[in-house]
C-alpha cells in the first residue's frame, strides 16, 4: 500500500504533515523526513521470515528521541533554521512514535512523547490534550509514579480545569507524602475553590512535615485565619469541586491533532516538573476564596467577582492590622461585595474572604 501524505496544519512557515502514522514539522523549503530504521527482514528457502538484525531496545528508541528533541532545543536558542528545528523536531517524534508502536505496555514511551508535545504547550496551548492523553496512558501503565501525577495535575492547571487538577495534586501527595510543595499548592487550589475545610486538613498535614519554624508559623497564621472563618458557617466548610476520573484517548496509529493551529510561532521549552501549580484564569475573580487589602485611610474597600449570585453569603476575616476593629460585608451584588469598617485607621488591614453558594 502507497504511503499517503496528508498536510495536517502550518505554523509560522512549519506545516505538519503525516506520513504512515509519523507527523512531520516540515518548513517552507523542502525537508526530507527521516524515520526510525526498522530491522529488514528476508525470506529462506522454507519462505520463513529471519531477521537480518536484532530488534532494538526501548532505550535505543528513547535515548534517540531525546538525543534530536535536545538538539532541536539547541538549535532553536542559537537561531538556527526553522528547516533545521523542524527536521530535529521530526527525527524526535518519529522515535517517540516508534517506540510506542513496538513497547506499547512500556509507559516511558509514552511519557517521552508527553514531553515533547508538553514542551510546545507554551506557544500552542491546543497540544495540552496530547500531552495530558499520553500522560495519562503512562500513568494507567505506572500508578505510582509521583512526577507523573504531578505532571498531570500541572497540565490541567495549565488547561484551567481545577477538579483535575486537585484530583492529581491528591493523587501525588499520596504517592509523594513528604513534599511540601505538595502541599502548599494543593491547599492554595482548595482555597480558590472554596474547600475551605479541606485546605485546613491539608494544612495540618503540612504543619506535621514542616521543619522550617517559619514555614511552621507561616502556615499556622493561614489555618487560624481559614478556622476563622469556618467558625462563622460550621456547615460550609467543604464546598464540592467537580472531578472526573479521566481515561485516555483510544489508542491510535498517530497523535490526533484535531485543530489547526494558528500561525504564532513554534517555541520549544525544556518540559520540567513546576515549581508552582497554578490553575490557568484562576484569579481572585473568579475564585470562591481570595485576600483583600483595606488601605490606611480607607473604610471601605469593592471586591469583584462573578461567581456571586443573589443567595451567596460572604465571609470575611481579619489577617493583619486593625487591631480591635470589626471588618464586616457592607452591601453585595451579583457582580461584587463591599467589605468596610466604621471609621478609617491609620494602617492596611489585610484580610481573607470567602463565599459561599
Amino acid at each position: 500500500m502507497d504511503n499517503k501524505l496528508i498536510p495536517l496544519f502550518s505554523i509560522s512557515g512549519l506545516t505538519i504533515f503525516s506520513i504512515s502514522g509519523l507527523i512531520f514539522f516540515k518548513s517552507k523549503d523542502s525537508i526530507t523526513p527521516i524515520s526510525p530504521q526498522a530491522p529488514e527482514v528476508k525470506t529462506n528457502s522454507q519462505s520463513q521470515v529471519v531477521p537480518t538484525q536484532v530488534p532494538k531496545s526501548i532505550e535505543h528508541y528513547l535515548l534517540s528521541s531525546q538525543q534530536f528533541f535536545t538538539q532541536a532545543l539547541e538549535a532553536q536558542n542559537t537561531s538556527k533554521s526553522p528547516e533545521t528545528v523542524s527536521n530535529l523536531l521530526n527525527r524526535s517524534l518519529a522515535f517517540a512514535n516508534e517506540s510506542i508502536k513496538i513497547f506499547p505496555t512500556d509507559f516511558r514511551a509514552y511519557v517521552q512523547r508527553g514531553q515533547i508535545y508538553q514542551s510546545l504547550t507554551n506557544s500552542q496551548n491546543q497540544l495540552v490534550d496530547n500531552a495530558i492523553n499520553d500522560y495519562l496512558k503512562a500513568q494507567k501503565l505506572n500508578p505510582n509514579s509521583a512526577e507523573i501525577t504531578r505532571t498531570l495535575a500541572n497540565l490541567y492547571a495549565k488547561k484551567g480545569d481545577a477538579g483535575n487538577t486537585l484530583n492529581f495534586l491528591s493523587k501525588t501527595i499520596s504517592l509523594e507524602p513528604t513534599k511540601a510543595q505538595n502541599f502548599y499548592d494543593l491547599a492554595r487550589i482548595q482555597q480558590q475553590a472554596g474547600q475551605i475545610g479541606s485546605a485546613v486538613a491539608t494544612y495540618d498535614k503540612l504543619l506535621s512535615i514542616l521543619t522550617d519554624p517559619n514555614q511552621k508559623t507561616q502556615v499556622l497564621s493561614e489555618k487560624t485565619v481559614l478556622e476563622k472563618l469556618i467558625s462563622q458557617n460550621p456547615q460550609a466548610g467543604i464546598v464540592p469541586v467537580e472531578q472526573v476520573s479521566p481515561q485516555p484517548s483510544v489508542d491510535t496509529k498517530e497523535p490526533v491533532l484535531q485543530a489547526l493551529l494558528p500561525e504564532t510561532g513554534l517555541i520549544i521549552a525544556a518540559p520540567e516538573t513546576a515549581k508552582e501549580v497554578t490553575v490557568k484564569d484562576q484569579t481572585e475573580s473568579n475564585s470562591l476564596s481570595g485576600n483583600g487589602v483595606l488601605k490606611a485611610g480607607q473604610s471601605k474597600i469593592s471586591i469583584a467577582n462573578s461567581k456571586l449570585n443573589s443567595s451567596s453569603q460572604v465571609y470575611v476575616s481579619i489577617v493583619s492590622g486593625g487591631k480591635n476593629q470589626t471588618l464586616e460585608v457592607i452591601s453585595k451584588t451579583k457582580e461584587s461585595f463591599e467589605v468596610g469598617i466604621v471609621s478609617a485607621v491609620n494602617e492596611d488591614i489585610s484580610f481573607k474572604w470567602w463565599i459561599v453558594n
